[in-house]
């Protein structure tokens, strides 16, 4: 865990909410893959994310992707 501003960091259960999941398993799958780093605060045993790191994971296709997106990774 590293340290951060205190001011940038989030809860796992607020990070979820940010992208939309009812649970935290996604969130710990983030974690796990390396997309969002862990940090700690004084005093607490707590794991936090950066806020700033959350807003700027990339936004996933939808399931399935319409054609107009496929055609335009071409």
């Amino acid at each position: 865990m590293q340290k951060n501003k205190v001011s940038d960091l989030i809860g796992i259960s607020e990070a979820a909410h940010i992208l939309g999941f009812k649970q935290r398993k996604k969130i710990d799958q983030l974690i796990a893959d390396k997309f969002l780093r862990t940090f700690s605060k004084k005093d607490s045993k707590l794991i936090w994310l950066s806020k700033k790191e959350v807003y700027e994971l990339p936004v996933a296709l939808p399931v399935p992707p319409t054609k107009d997106m496929l055609d335009r990774r071409k």
